[in-house]
């Protein structure tokens, strides 16, 4: 009976990763489905939020707009009480405004932005579960220009 149970098992360890293995007959096809698709697509980005974003216009305009939405996502979340969704959010927001454009002779400047100071500050009430300060601070970097 034991020998039976040690036999069954190694026949299990051995077709384990056979049967692991993708479904080899379809891979080209899907792969050449996928770029046709994409080419199909072109000038849009692949990710659904970029989607939208890439239809946009102005890059400043574009700029100030997403960072703005992602920070009014961060209030909502910090008012759900989701803490880590908010920092997420904020975090967004902080990239957008940190990815400009911007003259090469300047590009090496820090960016000093008022939205981004108080960005920072968010993210540090909220390490702290300081909802009140967070929630303050998320609202001065929204109005700031």
């Amino acid at each position: 009976m034991q020998r039976l149970s040690i036999l069954a098992t190694a026949v299990l360890l051995l077709a384990t990763p056979a049967l692991a293995q993708p479904d080899k007959g379809n891979t080209r096809e899907d792969g050449i489905t996928e770029q046709h698709r994409e080419m199909r697509r072109q000038g849009e980005a692949s990710v659904p939020h970029q989607n939208r974003e890439s239809r946009r216009g102005d890059a400043t305009a574009l700029e100030t707009e997403t960072s703005r939405e992602w920070l009014k996502e961060a209030q909502d979340a910090l008012r759900a009480g989701q803490f880590g969704q908010a920092n997420e959010y904020l975090e967004r927001a902080a990239t957008r405004l940190l990815s400009r454009s911007t003259e090469p002779s300047v590009a090496a400047e820090p960016m000093r932005d008022a939205r981004l100071a108080h960005i920072s500050e968010a993210r540090a009430a909220l390490y702290r579960r300081d909802r009140r300060e967070a929630s303050r601070q998320i609202e001065m970097a929204i109005v700031a220009r």
